[in-house]
């Protein structure tokens, strides 16, 4: 099979003007003017480097699944947008055609999270991937402007170009020698936008007289926003009254008001009358419960704002996380979206698509507003529920992740009962290739690197032109005026150390966001300059406005800051009364021993046969013991992988009124986490709680809700005592939202009560 390197010149098309209709057409847009500010901005020039875990984990994605997809992967290599509109043998999981560009944000993103270094091999492998495949893009820039394989009106949608042009300004910013051409076509290609969207939103609103196929569930038309998200910084970026400046701002114009005739209007959806509260039920509903359609439309109205800014829209915006949080939000940090909507059942899934693009809309939301919790909703979906949702060594990923997952297998559901999803199959939950739509296999990648992007950011001159430290991650940062920052931490594991060395050349004022999740009573933070030998400790708290610690750094020279995150665990009573355990932004979860199945991948259709593009290569690949292996990995790590529980004893009650005791090394010393934190016992951190064993009922060939496991009858329980549990994304086999029960005094604590639980399948405490 061909690899993404190995694509053919071809030239470039141009498609036909559509005739004349009687169809409405766009208002004149508004003149130009400048955009709402955004509170922090990022560093354009600086983009943040990945230090510690964080550079494992980014490094086990490119040499894992998201690495390798550009060498075999059908909907990459294979794709129109790499063979041509209309090849026999291309390859796309919907008219959409969105797989590709998908896939090149994805890689790009990753490559430029791990740098440009000519010694790093993995992060030029990635950009070997990424620059075939955008300069291939730009050699067949069609002569009208367009970009993609797409000849004809009818197969020409606006929608996925969205996710090429934003790997293509991730991409410019990386790359000098190839900034130009990029910016260039960009340029042409925004041109041709703005004619289209004048004949009657063309390419945009799809029109069944004209025969248009590009968009036949109008989930482009839902993401009338996705082009502000390239344009708005763009047009910020430009010269004040140019061509293409106009050009941008009448294509966001018209987009907008296409979403409002095309019923697509955000602002209507994103309120209290007008948002699902329930789970979304089949046939009822439109297109706005789509899960990944609502991750992504939170950024709608604040992108909205930015360019018609009202009260009322500064209000939603804000808000408009807090309205999904609490009627869908999960335990880890995502919302329930197993395809769409789902309340805030724990057995319903959480897309892994919808896990990553929360983490980009909730990032941007804060560089937009400032506001805390934003920034620590982002870290708790990247620090629980996507690294749940993959292997360990990133060459796996689940479709749907489950809070309470007893198992990872094909569910077996009796007859008479619905699956436990909106309408994804019984394979979602499997770890593999495409358990489900390929849109996650494709899109996956972006989680890590989107909060890595907005690390650090800039504070404005009129809170002292400083730098912030938005996201606790290990990273570091070179600004071009030669201020450097590493940061070292083990958070979001709490105790967390957290260790800054800034070498600044002038005076500097340094901020960061101090977590809430983090008790700022206990929590310490001390500063030695380089003229001071000690160090003044203090809380480490709040002492700026929204959420941050601001140091004044007065001179130039080098500075170091040491703090100490500490907190205690918490349990969280869920609206069905069942808790959840948390301590810091961890979620913690009881980890179920399971055994492994693997098979060759599936292919996402049916689930029954093999993936077409692999089958071979598999057959191959066992028959000579792959001898390429070295070479291509791929061939025998891609597959398919049940998780089984090795005892039917999985299920779990916990007394939340006794004792939560975090059990944790010393932050300072521990160092044992930094590789793969999220490897089964590779957490440096775990609590204990009382618990006991209790029958829980299977439904829809999963386990039951919490409320309905009969805790009542004291004879059917089990062991009983000090149970421990770990880290939710450590535990890919587990239960974290437990059903309460209250455990008399002493029967949480009883040492041959712990042997007993520990005898059944749990780890006795530490």
């Amino acid at each position: 099979m061909a690899s993404i390197f190995n694509i053919l010149t071809r030239g470039g098309s141009s498609s036909s003007s559509s005739k004349p209709t009687n169809k409405p057409t766009p208002s004149p847009p508004s003149p130009p003017h400048p955009l709402v500010p955004l509170t922090y901005p990022p560093f354009l020039a600086a983009r943040p480097q990945p230090a510690g875990w964080l550079r494992t984990q980014l490094r086990l994605g490119a040499r894992g699944q998201a690495g390798a997809l550009g060498k075999f992967y059908r909907f990459v290599v294979q794709s129109s947008w790499v063979l041509g509109e209309g090849a026999p043998e291309a390859h796309e999981y919907s008219a959409l055609n969105e797989a590709a560009p998908y896939w090149y944000r994805s890689v790009v993103m990753l490559a430029a999270a791990l740098g440009t270094e000519e010694d790093d091999e993995d992060a030029q492998e990635l950009w070997r991937q990424a620059n075939a495949f955008v300069d291939h893009v730009l050699r067949t820039q069609a002569d009208d402007g367009w970009l993609g394989p797409e000849r004809s009106r009818q197969t020409r949608g606006i929608w996925a170009r969205c996710l090429l042009l934003q790997g293509m300004v991730v991409h410019a910013r990386a790359d000098a020698t190839r900034e130009e051409a990029i910016r260039g076509a960009i340029a042409r290609f925004v041109k041709l936008v703005r004619e289209m969207l004048q004949r009657g939103w063309e390419g945009y609103l799809p029109d069944e007289a004209e025969g248009d196929v590009f968009d036949p569930q109008l989930f482009g038309v839902a993401r009338a926003h996705e082009l502000a998200t390239v344009l708005e910084p763009l047009f910020q970026e430009g010269p004040d009254g140019s061509d293409e400046g106009r050009d941008m701002w009448d294509v966001m114009e018209m987009m907008w008001e296409g979403g409002r005739v095309g019923e697509r209007d955000w602002t209507g959806f994103l309120s209290e009358s007008g948002f699902l509260k329930t789970p979304a039920v089949k046939g009822e509903v439109s297109n706005f419960c789509h899960g990944v359609n609502v991750a992504q439309g939170l950024r709608y109205p604040a992108q909205l704002y930015r360019m018609h800014p009202t009260p009322t829209l500064l209000e939603q915006s804000k808000r408009a996380a807090d309205l999904v949080f609490t009627h869908h939000g999960t335990a880890a940090g995502s919302m329930a979206s197993d395809e769409y909507l789902g309340g805030l059942a724990p057995t319903r899934g959480s897309e892994t698509c919808c896990t990553v693009e929360l983490i980009f809309s909730l990032t941007y939301l804060y560089t937009l507003f400032g506001e805390s919790e934003l920034a620590e909703r982002a870290e708790k979906a990247a620090f629980n529920a996507l690294p749940a949702a993959l292997s360990e060594d990133w060459w796996a990923h689940q479709y749907v992740c489950q809070v309470n997952q007893p198992w990872a297998k094909q569910l077996e559901v009796p007859d008479g009962e619905r699956r436990p999803w909106y309408d994804v199959c019984v394979y979602a939950n499997v770890f593999g290739l495409e358990p489900e739509y390929p849109c996650c296999t494709v899109n996956h990648p972006i989680g890590y690197p989107s909060l890595l992007a907005n690390a650090f950011l800039r504070v404005p001159q009129q809170y002292d032109d400083g730098i912030l430290h938005a996201h606790i991650l290990p990273s570091r940062l070179t600004t071009p005026d030669a201020i450097t920052i590493d940061a070292q931490t083990n958070y979001p594991f709490v105790p967390a150390a957290l260790l800054y060395t800034i070498t600044t050349p002038k005076p500097l004022t340094f901020y960061i966001r101090v977590p809430t999740s983090i008790d700022h009573a206990t929590s310490t933070i001390a500063v030695r300059g380089p003229h001071t030998q000690t160090e003044n400790e203090q809380p480490f708290a709040p002492n700026f406005h929204a959420g941050l610690h601001r140091i004044p750094l007065p001179a130039a020279g080098t500075y170091t800051i040491a703090a100490t995150l500490r907190a205690e665990p918490r349990a969280e009573t869920h609206p069905d009364g069942s808790v959840s355990v948390h301590c810091g932004p961890l979620l913690y979860a009881h980890a179920v021993p399971y055994t492994t199945t693997t098979r060759p991948p599936r292919d996402f259709k049916d689930q029954e046969r093999d993936c077409p593009d692999f089958a071979a290569a598999s057959i191959a690949s066992e028959a000579g013991k792959n001898k390429n292996d070295d070479e291509e990995p791929w061939k025998s790590h891609i597959r398919d992988h049940f998780l089984v529980p090795q005892t039917p004893d999985w299920g779990l009650a916990i007394d939340p009124s006794q004792p939560l005791t975090l059990r944790a090394p010393d932050p300072w010393l521990d160092k044992a986490h930094t590789r793969t934190p999220w490897a089964p016992d590779a957490a440096p951190t775990a609590v204990e709680v009382s618990g006991v064993q209790v029958p829980w009922p299977l439904k829809g060939g999963t386990a039951a809700e919490p409320g309905e496991v009969d805790t009542s009858d004291e004879g059917a329980w089990g062991a009983r005592g000090r149970v421990r549990l770990v880290p939710f994304a450590t535990a890919r086999v587990r239960v974290a939202q437990f059903p309460v029960v209250r455990l008399g005094e002493g029967e949480g604590g009883d040492k041959e009560k712990e042997e007993k639980v520990g005898k059944a399948g749990r780890c006795v405490c530490m």
